[in-house]
């Protein structure tokens, strides 16, 4: 069951005529499921009740959210969230589940269940928050009666506390933050403490920005982090030089066997003019740099890029362009290092409400996997190409809105070899033509599209083309609407015929007045391959019942 709400509430505008108010809405949804060839995704029969309830104290907005359901999840844990805002003037406070953002490398939008404030007296900007950032999880037995099962690894009850102390405006402000989070020893079984070791890190941060002149403005966002794999190992006597980010956090954290130190920042300079814009960024961040206040870094990465913006013909035509170059194994710790040119381009051009072209460029690099398994972070380097041209017309009148749109796109994922061998290079293709007809007065609705798409992969080239048809048209008086789709797709593998895949859908909507809502849904889909290999033989069938109510 989950059931989560969220509150930021201007405690200024209250209303007293009316001291209590309830609206919102619940959906009450029931589906069968079938699937043969293949291991099936869904119960065979669910249930599932959702809603978003409101209510409303003296004027004052507490929205609810909730989820029901008979589904069976043992990978996850459920959980209850419940989130409070409320604000009086220059004062906020927070209780219950918040997500808080202090900077990007310190406290960076983790979910944290606890309390904390903002003050903003004038122009001071003062922050702190403290709470649990994670659950404790122990083995779950049960896992060990069925071999397929993932058995996640148990982790500690991970606490919290951070602040931030800052001056300024929206246009110029400089603030300065510290975080520190940790994991409770106690809050799993001793006998644990040889697979997983209770963890802390603590990491100051410093944001600022400087306008000048209204049309230059100077961001910059940077944080060192202590990072103690094993809190519990002693005072680090060895004399063993580290970063040097070590000599500025001994101040704020202690020093232990376990414990690595690093930067992260970036630093960026633009300039703004009405109609075009630059900036150029330095960006670093040192391998392994983590936060327990975030989520994912990506690390081990240097960069450096100039970004420019156009504005040109009365605002029919923009352009975006950014271009730099980037690096890794900032620490020489690998075998290798990439070095690349990184670049992107937006071009958006309508120069009439009839017709528009869009065209994207990006050259882009994936420098880590954050799953800890990994054998080793260089099989994950690749660099990822993409283009895409879209071309789309309009056609409007009284009675018809016609719309054609037209997809092209191509792109390459390449892997630079490692120590790990190769990794062969994946490169896609695909064409998509969209028609849409809506007809105004009669609330009808006709589309079609053809599908092409192509890939070259370690196993072969893999390809399908195809078609869609689907439409929507009221019934009785517009008191029913049925609607319905069916596509085929012809398949290929290393350029042989490899069977067809069939997906078909249908449905019926029944609303009653503005409050009530009922429907009807059906989906089919058949697969039907000559070489299993790549995917299997399946027919999968589901029907779904959804009651909607609006208060």
């Amino acid at each position: 069951m989950l059931v989560q709400t969220s509150l930021c509430q201007d405690i200024e505008k209250l209303d007293l005529k009316k001291p209590f108010q309830f609206h919102g809405n619940i959906n009450l949804q029931f589906e069968y499921y079938k699937a043969s060839g293949i291991p099936a995704r869904k119960r065979d029969f669910s249930w599932l009740l959702n809603g978003n309830p409101v209510l409303t104290v003296l004027g004052v907005d507490i929205p609810f959210s909730f989820v029901l359901s008979n589904f069976e999840n043992k990978f996850y844990q459920p959980f209850n969230q419940f989130g409070i805002s409320p604000h009086y003037k220059w004062a906020t406070l927070h209780l219950g589940y918040r997500n808080i953002t202090y900077s990007h490398y310190t406290l960076a939008g983790h979910r944290m269940l606890g309390a904390g404030f903002e003050l903003k007296p004038k122009k001071f900007r003062i922050g702190f928050m403290y709470g649990q950032l994670r659950r404790s999880t122990s083995i779950d037995s049960s896992m060990n009666a069925n071999p397929l099962y993932v058995r996640p690894a148990p982790t500690y009850k991970r606490m919290g506390i951070a602040g931030k102390l800052g001056y300024g405006t929206q246009k110029n402000y400089i603030d300065l933050i510290y975080f520190k989070g940790w994991d409770k020893e106690s809050s799993l079984s001793s006998k644990l403490n040889d697979s997983i070791q209770p963890a802390e890190n603590t990491t100051i941060g410093i944001t600022s920005k400087v306008t000048f002149h209204k049309k230059i403005s100077w961001v910059t966002d940077a944080g060192l982090s202590a990072y103690t794999l094993n809190k519990m190992d002693g005072k680090d006597t060895t004399g063993i030089s580290k970063a040097w980010p070590h000599s500025i956090m001994q101040l704020f954290a202690g020093d232990k066997l376990s414990t690595h130190y690093y930067f992260a920042g970036e630093t960026r300079m633009g300039y703004q003019e009405k109609t075009w814009g630059a900036q150029l960024m330095y960006k670093r961040i040192d391998p392994g740099y983590q936060s327990m206040g975030a989520y994912f870094f990506q690390n081990d990465i240097q960069e450096i890029s100039l970004a420019n913006n156009f504005k040109l013909d009365s605002g029919r035509l923009n352009i975006n362009t950014s271009i730099g170059f980037q690096k890794d194994n900032l620490e020489k710790q690998k075998t290798a290092t990439s070095k690349r040119f990184i670049g992107s381009a937006n071009i958006n051009y309508i120069p009439s409400q009839r017709f528009g072209i869009s065209f994207n460029y990006s050259n882009y690099g994936i420098t880590n996997n954050p799953l800890q398994t990994s054998p080793g972070n260089e099989l994950f380097k690749q660099v990822n190409n993409s283009f895409m041209l879209m071309p789309f017309f309009t056609w409007v009148n009284d009675k018809t809105i016609k719309n054609l749109n037209i997809v092209g796109s191509y792109q390459s994922l390449s892997t630079p070899k490692s120590y790990l061998g190769t990794v062969p290079d994946l490169n896609t293709y695909s064409l998509t033509t969209t028609y849409n007809h809506t007809w105004i007065q009669q609330g009808m609705n006709a589309n079609a599209a053809l599908n092409y798409i192509h890939s070259t992969t370690a196993a072969g080239d893999i390809g399908s083309y195809g078609g869609t048809l689907g439409g929507m048209v009221p019934l009785a008086k517009r008191k029913v609407i049925f609607n319905a789709s069916g596509s085929y797709l012809e398949n290929t593998f290393k350029g042989n015929s490899n069977g067809y895949t069939i997906n078909a859908s249908a449905g019926f909507t029944v609303p009653i007045g503005t409050q009530h809502n009922f429907q009807l849904l059906g989906n089919y889909m058949t697969n039907q391959s000559k070489n299993t290999t790549i995917v299997q033989n399946f027919d999968e069938l589901s029907v779904q019942f959804i009651y909607g109510l609006n208060f």
